[in-house]
């Protein structure tokens, strides 16, 4: 409900929560407390994506309503992600945040059977070769280049990033596209941006076009046709999206060294 398509784009709308919500998170796999905002995240169907260049064209949201350049907290992104429940985290982000008009950060995360974030998994980077530039002002084209030993990020057509294996490894599974609109509130730790009193709602990012190409040198992903019979096993844990797109639920949440059924929510 808080994505929307119109004019040649995609609209992501994070509002004020108003109504009631299932305890499910079907995405997560397990229940989640009530949320005093709602938003959306587009998720490709299955981990069908691996190796080759990931382009979208974004306009992050304004703090303030016709207002550019307040600073506040969100966060607008594009990246690959595996798994629902952490048995295999793999993730390579794309993040507009609302600490400044032209705050960028690049993240890789590398772990296996982690049932939270921890420091370690993650190397982050704030590139500040784009302060100048005003993110919610105007579309800018955000890439990376993901193969087996390196990550490039691009802004523009320009890199601002490049990581090879070091202490978090380049990952090497198969993953999902995604796209979505969130604040991180954690006055400790605001990771969205420091000025969270300037928060107006809805804040709305914008999506003008998103492209893949393939590195010539993966065999596997995406398989043949984009069919998902020619998945591996492991590729298809608990890789449902939503209770409504039909792809069943398969395998059991990780969790602090305990294992327990995935959670169940209805499609309506």
């Amino acid at each position: 409900e808080q994505i929307t398509f119109g004019d040649g784009k995609m609209k992501i709308l994070m509002k004020k929560n108003q109504g009631k919500q299932q305890p499910c998170s079907h995405a997560q796999s397990e229940n989640v407390k009530p949320k005093a905002l709602v938003s959306g995240e587009l998720r490709t169907r299955y981990n069908m994506f691996r190796y080759g260049r990931y382009e979208v064209s974004m306009k992050a949201p304004c703090v303030q309503p016709h207002d550019t350049k307040i600073n506040g907290n969100f966060v607008a992104t594009v990246f690959i992600f595996r798994d629902a429940s952490f048995h295999h985290w793999r993730e390579i982000d794309v993040e507009v945040t609302g600490r400044r008009p032209g705050a960028i950060s690049t993240n890789v995360l590398n772990a296996n059977h982690a049932a939270r974030w921890h420091r370690y998994m993650e190397e982050t980077d704030y590139p500040t070769t784009y302060d100048h530039v005003n993110a919610r002002a105007d579309f800018h084209t955000y890439a990376f280049e993901w193969l087996p030993d390196v990550i490039r990020w691009y802004v523009d057509g320009k890199m601002i990033r490049e990581k090879k294996d070091s202490k978090v490894k380049v990952p090497e599974l198969s993953a999902k596209i995604m796209m979505n609109l969130w604040v991180y509130r954690h006055t400790k730790f605001p990771f969205g941006g420091f000025e969270l009193k300037n928060d107006k709602f809805p804040m709305v990012s914008e999506y003008d076009w998103f492209r893949f190409y393939k590195w010539d040198g993966d065999t596997d992903y995406p398989p043949a046709g984009m069919k998902a019979s020619a998945l591996h096993g492991d590729d298809l844990y608990l890789t449902s999206n939503n209770p409504c797109d039909g792809i069943p639920q398969i395998g059991e949440v990780e969790k602090h060294g305990k294992t327990f059924k995935p959670c169940k929510a209805t499609c309506r």
